[in-house]
């Protein structure tokens, strides 16, 4: 697709550019439940645990928990359907089973022995960022898209508006930021640059939903 953007037709992976203006997990309290029995919910010092998150993308995904230094443990996570202990440790995740409004901060509940505790666990969506460089002297544009995969079971991919990505360049020092941008409602973004050739990336960072992703790097420029 091609549209005119300040007088030069521009081709980004057949999606149309607009440009535009360069402008820890926290823990669930503590629940205190009455019981004559002996395993009563407390605030417990040690309410660790591994893995305390997953990224969904387009395939099952599989993890193994654990209480470190415990022997007799458990961890619950009601939400996520997730109830491991030595003998069942290995939960899989698959992206059909969750909805988008699933992504965010999940409450755990964690048991060592007959003492436990309140936690929590995040579910993030894995996102896909794009970048391409096009020259027409004196300027170069350089733009692209963020994605983020869908739950559920139709699953695919969408574009994500008003996502803020990290457009930088490579020096002698590693890679600097040389501009923020900001995608569109189509999930796109591109600047104006009037730069000599350099090499360019994406980055975007992860959000309490999304998990971050960074561009290939773009070396070779589209002539217009």
């Amino acid at each position: 697709m091609l549209r005119r953007l300040g007088g030069v037709s521009v081709i980004v992976a057949g999606l149309v550019l607009t440009p535009l203006t360069s402008t820890t997990a926290l823990a669930v309290p503590p629940e205190v439940v009455e019981s004559g029995a002996a395993d009563v919910t407390t605030a417990a010092a040690d309410c660790n645990f591994t893995p305390r998150s997953v990224v969904l993308k387009g395939r099952p995904k599989s993890l193994k928990f654990s209480v470190p230094e415990a022997t007799d443990w458990n961890v619950r996570i009601p939400d996520a359907n997730v109830d491991a202990a030595p003998g069942r440790r290995v939960k899989t995740f698959y992206p059909k089973d969750f909805a988008n409004s699933d992504a965010g901060l999940h409450q755990a509940t964690v048991s060592r022995g007959t003492e436990s505790c309140a936690s929590n666990f995040r579910l993030r969506r894995g996102s896909l960022l794009t970048l391409l460089v096009t020259h027409k002297h004196p300027y170069r544009f350089v733009g692209g898209s963020v994605q983020r995969f869908n739950l559920g079971p139709k699953g695919g991919r969408s574009f994500l508006p008003g996502a803020r990505v990290e457009l930088q360049r490579w020096t002698k020092d590693g890679w600097v930021t040389h501009r923020m941008l900001t995608t569109n409602k189509k999930g796109i973004f591109v600047t104006r640059l009037k730069i000599g050739k350099r090499a360019w990336r994406a980055k975007f960072t992860s959000t309490s939903t999304t998990q971050g992703s960074v561009s290939r790097t773009a070396r070779n420029e589209s002539e217009l």
